[in-house]
């Protein structure tokens, strides 16, 4: 196969092709090295970011399982004190509805209810 070139000019010798191959190759190479160094930097700039973001990721989390821990301990507590304070509430019900009182309070209505109706005094 014959190249075709500008009248008056011949075509390139085999070791001219093989030089501008090799020009060609030397610049692919300086130009796929370029890309290599750049992704490498890219890469450990990804790497440090990731790894910041887990060290803050961690350290919240953390803080969260401690929040949480403290939070299951108070409610513990407020539960005991819940429970505490229904017995206390229940023992005072039944003092109040058993009080000493309530016998005379009786007696008491019963004779204001017996002076009303001597007096023709309408009962409240």
């Amino acid at each position: 196969m014959t190249q075709r070139t500008p009248s008056g000019t011949k075509p390139p010798s085999r070791a001219e092709t093989s030089r501008a191959h090799g020009v060609l190759l030397e610049q692919l190479g300086s130009q796929v090295n370029m890309v290599l160094e750049a992704v490498t930097g890219f890469e450990r700039r990804l790497d440090a970011k990731i790894d910041a973001t887990e060290a803050r990721l961690s350290d919240r989390i953390s803080v969260l399982e401690e929040v949480v821990r403290q939070n299951s301990r108070d409610i513990l507590k407020n539960s005991a004190d819940i429970r505490a304070l229904r017995d206390e509430v229940a023992g005072l019900r039944h003092d109040f509805e058993h009080r000493q009182e309530l016998g005379r309070i009786d007696v008491l209505e019963s004779r204001v209810s017996a002076i009303e109706s001597r007096l023709a005094i309408p009962s409240r």
